[in-house]
């Protein structure tokens, strides 16, 4: 391929690269007992990416011929060539040492060797451990695997192939009482192979969602106004995903579109607050070996111990900030070109007990996990709704919450934690978008804001 790229592009690129991917998935769906959705298959193309005079060309090729990727190349070429007539700012790439290598992320049990049907029978063993709860209106449950066979090809002299399993489950319960309808998510999603639902993975965690439910159709509205809250394991990741991982990503930092501009290397938290985005973590959904310009994966520490501390970076905007590579370049499928995107982002673990945060609160809020928010990057301000919640009393739990929602600016809220559990726990995944969706996964342990506003939805 990359010969063939080398004679169509002479004399008109000064860097370009070639991604070819190959993707087997299955797609599954079950509403109620009911099987809504079977599909299984295989994908593959690639694409062309051209720098030429500071300006990017790039075009895909959906069939593997020697005409397909000349085509693309000559379409990626007077692309660059067009747009570089009259871009302002021109576009560059940081240095880095060319790879040469294959690696893969094994499975322990693959599921490209497995049936339909035992595929199937996860949701089916959902659906029968949940079908004799009464309360329960709609259960929709879904299953996805795929396997992704990348190679990266570059003028510089780079090859890397990579193959990647991925598996995702997820329940989404609706529960009726009277006439309130309420409803959870619950996923699993890995790196892994069928192994991910060991023990009965999957009914250990519909179960678990079956409980949040339950105090949500027992919940009442939540107080108003600023307060200290308590936020558990999974809304502490959506925090350092959503509020703190974007505005970390390179492209919107170059770009003026984050509130970290010109933060790097400036207090901005609590000196207890770490936050990491990390792909090298085994088996999580957001894990990866090298990105997907062929630099190797990297542990980034965004936030030391309060401090901004680096960003995630794919070349181009490593070189426009004048920073090193560290493997944040993501791509959806050989449609798009890879651009600066999260992988696992938590808040590293402290050294505080449940108890010890719940002590001291007069009046506040416990939360967990998240039904969806916005965030604005540039101006630093996020909305969440929390998907379970409670009162908390003088220092006690004691009543149920529903339709919590939290709002602030992160640079206040990341000073405003006063306190970082012990109890880390990781793997909550997601599929994020940024115009391009990608897999992630999010975490950390218990943390208090001491004042964070509250309302309802």
């Amino acid at each position: 391929m990359i010969r063939t790229v080398e004679l169509a592009l002479e004399g008109r690129a000064d860097y370009y690269d070639v991604r070819y991917t190959n993707v087997t998935s299955t797609n599954l769906e079950m509403k109620n007992k009911d099987v809504t959705r079977a599909i299984a298959g295989s994908e593959e193309g690639a694409c062309v990416r051209v720098l030429y005079r500071g300006a990017w060309g790039f075009a895909s090729a959906p069939e593997l011929t020697e005409k397909s990727l000349v085509d693309a190349a000559d379409r990626a070429a007077r692309m660059a060539k067009g747009i570089g007539e009259s871009i302002k700012v021109k576009s560059s790439l940081a240095p880095i040492e060319p790879m040469r290598d294959e690696v893969e992320i094994p499975m322990k049990k693959s599921f490209l060797d497995m049936s339909m049907e035992s595929k199937l029978a996860v949701l089916e063993s959902t659906y029968d451990a949940l079908k004799d709860y009464d309360f329960i209106a709609n259960l929709t449950t879904t299953y996805k695997d795929s396997y992704t066979l990348e190679e990266i090809m570059s003028s510089e002299g780079a090859h890397v192939v990579t193959k990647t399993p991925r598996i995702l489950w997820a329940a989404d319960i609706v529960g009726r009482k009277d006439d309130d309808i309420q409803s959870v998510r619950r996923r699993i999603g890995n790196t892994t192979g069928f192994e991910a639902f060991d023990g009965d993975r999957n009914i250990t965690v519909a179960r678990d969602g079956v409980a949040s439910l339950v105090a949500l159709l027992a919940g009442k509205s939540p107080p108003s106004g600023p307060m200290p809250v308590i936020a558990d394991n999974g809304l502490c990741g959506v925090f350092a995903h959503e509020a703190v991982g974007h505005a970390s990503e390179g492209d919107l930092v170059a770009t003026g579109n984050s509130c970290f501009e010109g933060l790097l290397g400036q207090t901005i938290g609590n000196e207890i607050v770490t936050i990491k985005d990390d792909p090298t973590i085994p088996g999580l959904f957001g894990s990866f070996i090298y990105d997907d310009e062929g630099v190797r994966a990297r542990t980034k520490v965004l936030v030391r111990d309060g401090v901004l501390n680096d960003l995630i970076l794919n070349r181009e905007t490593a070189a426009r900030l004048g920073l090193e590579p560290n493997g944040g370049a993501r791509a959806e499928s050989y449609h798009y070109r890879p651009i600066a995107r999260m992988s696992n982002t938590y808040i590293e673990m402290g050294d505080a007990t449940f108890k010890e945060m719940l002590e001291g609160i007069k009046r506040g809020v416990y939360a967990k996990d998240s039904r969806g928010g916005q965030v604005d990057t540039s101006q630093g301000l996020f909305q969440f709704n929390a998907q379970e919640a409670y009162l908390i009393e003088n220092g006690e739990i004691t009543k149920p919450l529903r339709d919590v929602s939290l709002s602030g600016k992160t640079l206040d809220i990341l000073k405003q934690i006063d306190m970082v559990g012990r109890d880390l726990t990781l793997g909550h995944p997601g599929i994020c978008g940024k115009g391009q969706s990608a897999p992630v996964s999010d975490g950390g342990p218990h943390i208090r804001i001491a004042k964070c506003v509250v309302g309802g939805r």
